[in-house]
């Protein structure tokens, strides 16, 4: 979920110990096939906007402003740059899927803000375009407090999940307490991702679960600490922290094994992601099915 830390700097392309950093972080999910890149597979982001960088050349595919209805690519906020870098960015540090399409929805404002409204109207553009962009997967590095039923937002992302399309959110950063995982990722549908290295006192974010209607959360862990990815501008980079981070690494490993396999439904990937998992010995409600291992999701 959104969490821009305001302490947080840039870095210089050259700068080794940035890149030993994101080293780490792919190698902790085994993430360092040359084999599949997530090519012809389209990633949905709903987020703060999206640059125009070298990172993404020729694969933003689309930019829908629901805030302004600016036609141009922007991103006032930065965050959203930085997800969908996480996953697509083929530049100097490369995301998990650095061929993978791309699709920005911005749905919140300068400050990382936004309305479930405004959300939801990405959604069903979505559900509108989807074939058209061939989008497989919609990543939502967002969240709000979850209602006790009837949550638009759930019943929006299960439209999307029933319809074929793989949701991949964030279990929010309001944690460590139990119920504490953030909307739309309490669906019990979609596939809800928590940040596997927030361990340390004084770090500790990722939402827990159960949700109110009793079901574990998340589903999957990835790292979430100190990911550097792209920032605006020319060769720049930046680190964050937070379950949003944690997200489009999940985002970017389905869009690789849609591409080895393009006719796998959201609930084949899921419970490949379950199966491939590292247990890490955790509660449940803490790790889900473990941590994130692309190697062995890729050679199921």
């Amino acid at each position: 979920m959104y969490n821009l830390n305001k302490s947080n700097s840039s870095y210089n392309i050259r700068d080794t110990k940035v890149y030993a950093q994101i080293n780490n972080a792919k190698k902790a999910v085994h993430c360092n096939t040359d084999t599949y890149s997530g090519k012809g597979i389209t990633i949905a982001f709903l987020d703060t906007g999206i640059c125009s960088i070298p990172d993404f050349r020729g694969r933003i595919l689309c930019f829908k402003d629901f805030l302004n209805n600016k036609p141009h690519l922007y991103d006032d906020n930065g965050h959203g740059t930085h997800v969908a870098g996480i996953a697509s960015s083929n530049g100097y540090y490369k995301g998990v899927a650095p061929l993978s399409n791309i699709v920005m929805l911005k749905v919140l404002n300068e400050s990382g803000q936004g309305n479930a409204a405004d959300v939801i109207s990405g959604i069903q553009w979505i559900v509108n375009n989807h074939k058209k962009y061939n989008i497989k997967i919609v990543n939502m590095s967002i969240g709000t407090s979850a209602p006790a039923q009837n949550d638009p937002l759930v019943e929006a992302v299960e439209h999307l999940w029933d319809m074929g399309i793989v949701v991949v959110a964030a279990a929010g950063n309001n944690g460590p307490n139990p119920c504490t995982i953030s909307s739309p990722g309490t669906s019990r549908k979609i596939i809800t991702v928590a940040s596997s290295d927030d361990e340390n006192p004084g770090k500790i974010f990722s939402g827990r679960g159960p949700t109110k209607e009793c079901i574990i959360k998340p589903d999957i862990l990835a790292p979430g600490t100190n990911i550097i990815s792209c920032r605006c501008g020319n060769g720049s980079y930046k680190k964050l922290s937070g379950t949003s981070m944690s997200t489009p690494i999940v985002s970017g490993a389905a869009a690789l094994l849609l591409e080895k396999e393009p006719d796998l439904s959201p609930n084949d990937v899921k419970y490949m992601l379950k199966l491939s998992s590292d247990d890490l010995n955790m509660a449940p409600n803490r790790q889900g099915w473990g941590l994130l291992n692309v190697e062995n999701l890729l050679n199921m």
